[in-house]
């Protein structure tokens, strides 16, 4: 959605206001019909008096047999409209209506006054009661007071309860200005206006609650909505390589709703900040936008280059494919299964793709290889028996009976032993163990032999042991010298040594034994 589709609040509307409430409050009226001057007798009707006006529905109406009002001896209305009083006609208090009467009186000329505070005030035109009986002609006024009265109850009543819009508590405070500004009645209007200045300032106090919930509110929409355009700027300023678009690019497309849906939860905010704020979501968006067609560029062009540098990995694989120098080929394709690791990520398809073909050509070399190694490995296993026999011949010969037969038994199970070829190689060492503990028992017994034989080695034994002979009569000598001392330290040292040499003798003698 463009721009110029996305809709920005307006000012607030004025909230509505019940009919009934209207009905209650908010209604001014007239002040009470009396009855045609021919019911009074004591009056004559002027030749233009007006007809007197229908009471409205549960409003006061003339009393049955009262005396008309001023204004209907005038053909006139009370200039000031009034609320409908609660109480009916026949509820007015005979008591209320004289102590109201006390705030009024009528002067020579027929003028209706009333004692309003400190001065004395005409009540204009409609207060004008020529030849009327003075308590009559201020009984209508007296009764528009008490109507004036039952208003301020009713206004106290509805002040008292709960709910109220900012539009009925304006209505409220405007009805009572009009109707309390130099009322057309007969009765201690100071009070009157001690009392509505009360209500006003309730009025007035429930009006600034109301504002300052408003105003709260009003800043937790735009806390709210705020945070919102702040989430999706944090969004555009992470960095292209570290976002999920298809996440990013679905939060994108629900921004506008998001936002509509915060326009219809939330009070509505003033102009210029909405407008603000909107703009800086818009600019997001174009920033976004502007992003993703660069990053998906620059990802084309990545792919790309994957794609040419794996392109030259499936070429050599497959050259190397149909090889069977396995060991070299091996090693070979693990280098090239590192590069294929080290290579850039293109396109998820293409990538797949060549995989497919990379991995294929790996496969056909392997199975290959895995073919000609189970051959192999079923050759090794019949070798493995036959090495198995050699070994039990093997481990048959005994040098200590005849060498040179040893020797030449192991000599050809030796030659045998190479023939047969490779083992498996779990095997190979386990048999290997076995036949070189056969050779190093023949080879300890050849070195046995030729040092039992050698003309040189019989020499030196024989020189030794002629040699210890004649030591050993020296020392036997000087033993006998010793004793003859009687010096216990030169018999002991004498004995010593003669006992060193005769022991060398015994250890010579055993050699020449051996040889011989």
């Amino acid at each position: 959605m463009s721009e110029s589709e996305t809709p920005v609040p307006t000012s607030p509307e004025p909230e509505e206001t019940s009919a009934a409430d209207a009905a209650d409050v908010a209604a001014p009226v007239e002040a009470p019909a009396e009855p045609a001057v021919a019911d009074a007798p004591d009056a004559e009707a002027p030749a233009a008096a007006a007809p007197a006006p229908r009471p409205r529905p549960g409003r006061p109406g003339p009393t049955p047999g009262g005396a008309p009002s001023p204004a209907a001896l005038a053909g006139r209305k009370p200039a000031a409209p009034l609320l409908p009083a609660a109480p009916s006609v026949t509820e007015y208090d005979a008591a209320l209506l004289d102590e109201a009467k006390t705030f009024g009186a009528v002067t020579e000329d027929g003028t209706v006054t009333v004692q309003d505070g400190t001065q004395v005030r005409a009540l204009g035109e409609a207060g004008q009661a020529q030849g009327i009986d003075p308590a009559t002609a201020l009984d209508p006024f007296a009764r528009a007071y008490l109507d004036l009265v039952a208003f301020l109850d009713l206004t106290e009543k509805k002040l008292s309860t709960t709910g109220h819009t900012h539009n009925e508590l304006n209505r409220l405070l405007e009805n009572l200005r009009k109707n309390m500004k130099e009322p057309q009645v007969v009765g201690d209007i100071p009070a009157l206006r001690a009392r509505a200045h009360e209500l006003r300032e309730k009025a007035k106090a429930q009006i600034a609650e109301l504002e300052s919930a408003r105003t709260a509110a009003r800043q937790d929409a735009i806390a709210r909505r705020t945070a919102f355009v702040e989430s999706i700027e944090q969004l555009v300023a992470t960095p292209p390589e570290q976002i999920s678009w298809k996440s990013a690019g679905e939060t994108m497309r629900q921004m506008v709703p998001t936002w509509k849906q915060m326009q219809s939860e939330d009070v509505n905010l003033d102009r210029p900040t909405e407008d603000a704020l909107w703009k800086r979501l818009s600019a997001a968006r174009s920033t976004f936008d502007r992003h993703r067609k660069q990053f998906f560029s620059q990802l084309d062009e990545r792919h790309e280059e994957a794609a040419a540098v794996k392109e030259q990995l499936i070429a050599r694989a497959e050259e190397m494919q149909g090889s069977t120098d396995w060991g070299p080929t091996v090693r070979a394709f693990k280098d090239l299964m590192a590069e294929w690791r080290a290579a850039p990520r293109g396109g998820r398809k293409k990538d797949d793709a060549q995989w497919a073909r990379f991995k294929a050509a790996q496969d056909t070399f392997f199975s290959a290889r895995n073919a000609d190694l189970e051959a192999s490995e079923s050759e090794q296993r019949e070798n493995l028996v036959v090495k198995e026999a050699l070994l039990a011949e093997a481990e048959e010969i005994d040098p200590a009976k005849d060498l040179d037969k040893a020797k030449d038994a192991l000599r050809s199970v030796q030659e045998r032993w190479e023939a047969a070829g490779k083992v498996p190689r779990g095997d190979m060492r386990r048999i290997d163990d076995r036949l070189r503990s056969v050779e190093r028992a023949v080879k300890d017994a050849e070195e046995a032999e030729w040092r039992r034989t050698d003309p040189r080695t019989k020499a030196r034994v024989e020189g030794a042991s002629s040699q210890l002979h004649s030591a050993i009569a020296g020392y036997e000598e000087d033993l006998e010298k010793a004793r003859a001392t009687g010096d216990p330290a030169k018999i002991a040292k004498a004995e010593a040594a003669l006992e060193a040499r005769r022991e060398w003798l015994a250890v010579i003698e055993r050699s020449a034994r051996d040889l011989g």
